[in-house]
């Protein structure tokens, strides 16, 4: 397929606030994988993977997914959430022009009265806003009646923002973890994003600058972009488990092993599958709704996982591993998480495994796809070490399995009565 526009935008996901991965050349080829919702998945220059608005290269008008407006083609209502059985809000009449704040898998996000809510891509017409015309009151696009919508300048600038995340890291001269160490940034120390890039092990970095104008690399495990928690919902506020609703999404599958026992007898991709269906009766008996991301050995990609707990609006979603490493001393129990938000539900599960009997490595910050590109509360779990002799012999035991699903419940219990 060939692109035939300018600035059309290759995303990390199939909605128009998603990462940005790369900016596709007019005229250039790109390979379709796959369509869904107006959306193409589709990669280009033969390694890069990603999404392009299907609804963007068909439109005369349109030049660029941001600064959309929407012109009702039909009446229809407003919904709550990104699906026809959710609340309705209100009706809108045939003809309206609202402004679009995003468009994610055949839904468009609007403010109407002072409300977010969401209508079916297939029922407007995407504009830019400047079309809309002058005659059309449009309250809703007032900055009154948008308070939490950023101007394109500090969208801009959050996108320009790297924030350090881990304690005791480096601040390199080049990309590369072994070159020279130009100082040790602190904790949520602040810099410019310059470029990202790659090293030659396939490392990724940022080039940032700090404020005093120095240029180095940080490798970006470690930190965090300004714009990548702008959509977070840090919490949801369901009043308990029992009205809460969790996303639980069994690491690795199919194709995907994961991590591999040193005898060559346990994979990682069953026994969280394992560990998941215990968990989900538990969750069930507490009164709670519990989504999956696969229940069988299959491959669900990163983007798929994200996108299923986005479009299911979870309460939680809960991510399990088991971890691996060359050092065979390295056990026990670590908690990860991407967004600020998500600490107290991070930490309030973290204080139950910390009682079981395998060390706890801590609440520690983690740059994981399934977490940085969820905009829901969500956290990774690594229960224990498939490479450590110890670990694994309570990773192959039920009574470990039924243990530590009952100590993550009890995390979820004590987060949601605060």
């Amino acid at each position: 397929m060939t692109i035939e526009k300018e600035s059309v935008v290759l995303r990390s996901q199939p909605a128009t606030n998603s990462q940005a991965i790369d900016s596709i050349d007019i005229n250039a080829n790109v390979n379709v994988i796959s369509e869904r919702n107006g959306w193409l998945r589709v990669r280009y220059k033969g390694t890069s993977e990603g999404w392009i608005p299907k609804w963007l290269l068909e439109s005369d008008n349109l030049v660029t997914d941001q600064n959309l407006a929407a012109h009702l083609l039909v009446a229809s209502p407003i919904y709550s959430e990104q699906t026809t059985d959710s609340q309705q809000l209100a009706d809108i009449d045939a003809g309206t022009y609202l402004i679009v704040n995003f468009e994610s898998n055949g839904w468009v996000q609007v403010v109407y009265e002072n409300q977010y809510g969401y209508i079916p891509t297939s029922s407007v017409e995407l504009i830019h806003q400047d079309a809309i015309p002058e005659s059309v009151p449009d309250p809703e696009s007032t900055e009154e009646s948008l308070p939490d919508e950023m101007t394109q300048e500090e969208l801009e600038e959050a996108e320009r923002l790297v924030i350090v995340r881990q304690e005791n890291q480096a601040f390199l001269s080049a990309p590369d973890l072994y070159s020279d160490i130009i100082y040790t940034p602190s904790i949520n120390q602040r810099f410019e994003l310059i470029d990202i890039t790659t090293g030659t092990d396939e490392t990724e970095f940022y080039l940032v600058e700090d404020e005093t104008g120095i240029r180095g690399y940080i490798e970006s495990r470690i930190a965090a972009l300004g714009s990548y928690s702008l959509n977070h919902v840090g919490t949801t506020n369901p009043g308990s488990l029992a009205d809460a609703t969790i996303m639980i999404d069994a690491g690795h599958g199919g194709e995907d092993s994961g991590a591999i026992s040193l005898d060559n007898i346990t994979y990682e991709k069953d026994v969280t599958l394992r560990t998941a269906e215990i968990l989900q009766e538990k969750l069930e008996a507490a009164g709670a709704t519990v989504l999956q991301t696969r229940s069988t050995d299959e491959f669900v990609d990163l983007d798929e996982r994200t996108i299923l707990s986005n479009e299911a609006n979870v309460d939680a979603f809960l991510s399990l591993h088991y971890d691996s490493s060359p050092v065979p001393d390295w056990h026990g129990t670590t908690t990860y998480y991407f967004h600020e938000d998500d600490f107290d539900l991070a930490d309030s599960i973290n204080q139950q495994l910390a009682q079981f009997e395998l060390p706890n490595n801590n609440v520690v910050f983690g740059n994981y796809h399934v977490l940085r590109e969820n905009n829901r509360p969500s956290v990774l779990l690594e229960l224990g070490y498939m490479s450590n002799s110890t670990d694994i012999d309570y990773i192959r035991s039920q009574e470990y399995h039924d243990r530590i699903t009952d100590l993550i419940v009890a995390g979820l219990e004590n987060y949601y009565n605060q």
